[in-house]
């Protein structure tokens, strides 16, 4: 989608929060700023965590092109006394960028103020909003955008030679940035469940781990027809939000299978954060376990790795940052596959990709292109995902999209107040 020139509009607004895992939102929130910035837009920042929510009682009254968040919880705030959402007083397309599945902020959705719409990374989860969460607007697919490490005067030269010479000065084979959760801290949660919960759970967790390929709510769709239950709308949303650690636990599940099956293989893999000690496999000599890194770190490890592995957070339809900062720093992704990748990506030409359900054959991928006749493939598949991720899936690029929904916003709204 092209961003044409634009006439300006005012201000973009950007909420900052909590530094939760890793500080990973406030990073996405700055990142996106610095890009709506370099296309020319004037952006304010409003940290939270610094400021506390009562400071946004100053901004009532205030106009702006958008107020942006990143899974933000600031939206629904109710100011009883006047009986109105304090974002009402706000004027302007309030945007929330969701990346967990919607179904963590069930209790926000449910209640918002008018002019609210969602940008997410995954198309399952834009149509669950739009069924689930009518007081939302509307929604569009923005993926996080990814960023090069090189930078500087002399960043695209560099770039480029890194490009060229990439596999032959890579430190490590291969690495994976996420953190180890045991999926069995979950299980007790089933147990202590009651009603329809704790009825459901079980079958609900079996289900996932059956079929991986399936989104939670597909999941939970057939485990309750199994039953015989027939829920409403309503009453659906409930129950995914009372079986919702479930989808943790089995992300953690598969997680753990995929570390091992590489591990076992005797192949070594490069993993950050305490977190791994506690594994079962904290104690492997496949396993090489690293200080923790922020996301910003997290790229220099990619850059220092032929392939940098990917377990997705259950996104049956997405694209992530991780995926886009691999490809930008050179290095071969390698992913369970979701509807989007196996659109967009040529599994073998610029991404490679296995199965959730077939992780078996991960070992046998890897020994080919870590060590036989697929190595020499390496260099091609890091240039044609690199050139890719250049073109399509940089902040610049998410602030382009953001600033052509606001575009559609502003015209849509124009229309109805017009009728």
């Amino acid at each position: 989608m092209e961003h044409r020139i634009r006439e300006a509009k005012g201000t973009i607004l950007i909420y900052k929060g909590e530094p939760i895992c890793y500080n990973i939102l406030n990073t996405f929130a700055e990142q996106l700023g610095e890009a709506l910035q370099r296309l020319g837009e004037e952006v304010e920042y409003f940290d939270v965590k610094q400021s506390g929510e009562a400071a946004l009682a100053a901004y009532a009254g205030k106009t702006y092109q958008a107020v942006i968040g990143f899974q933000s919880y600031l939206f629904d705030i109710y100011l009883p006394k006047a009986g109105i959402y304090l974002h009402d007083l706000i004027k302007g397309p309030k945007i929330n960028f969701q990346f967990d599945h919607p179904i963590w902020m069930k209790n926000h959705y449910i209640r918002m103020p008018e002019h609210c719409y969602s940008a997410t990374h995954d198309r399952n989860y834009a149509a669950f909003i739009e069924k689930y969460y009518p007081r939302i607007a509307g929604s569009s697919i923005i993926f996080p955008g990814g960023c090069e490490k090189a930078a500087g005067e002399n960043g695209k030269q560099e770039a480029e030679r890194n490009l060229r010479g990439a596999q032959d000065k890579k430190e490590y084979q291969i690495s994976f940035i996420g953190t180890y959760t045991d999926y069995r801290s979950y299980l007790p949660l089933i147990r202590n469940s009651q009603g329809i919960i704790k009825k459901i759970a079980a079958h609900f967790l079996f289900r996932m781990k059956q079929h991986p390929e399936e989104t939670a709510e597909k999941a939970l769709e057939e485990s309750l027809r199994k039953d015989g239950i027939v829920l409403s709308d309503e009453e659906f949303l409930e129950v995914l939000d009372g079986v919702k650690p479930m989808i943790y636990c089995i992300m953690s599940y598969y997680r753990e299978k995929a570390v091992k099956v590489i591990l076992e293989a005797g192949i070594t893999l490069e993993v950050f954060g305490d977190s791994w000690k506690k594994s079962p496999f904290g104690d492997s000599p496949y396993l090489r376990i690293h200080e923790a890194v922020d996301m910003r770190e997290s790229l220099e490890v990619m850059e220092k790795s032929l392939i940098s592995f990917n377990v997705m957070a259950w996104h049956k339809d997405g694209f992530t940052e991780r995926i886009a900062n691999s490809m930008l720093q050179h290095s071969v992704v390698l992913t369970d596959e979701s509807t989007y990748l196996k659109e967009q990506f040529t599994d073998g030409k610029d991404i490679l990709m296995y199965r959730l359900n077939e992780l078996y054959k991960i070992p046998e991928l890897l020994t080919d292109y870590l060590e036989g006749a697929g190595r020499d493939n390496l260099q091609m598949i890091a240039e044609n995902a690199y050139r890719k991720a250049k073109e399509n899936y940089t902040w610049e690029q998410s602030a382009k999209k953001l600033l052509a929904f606001i575009d559609e916003i502003d015209a849509k709204e124009r229309k109805c107040s017009e009728k």
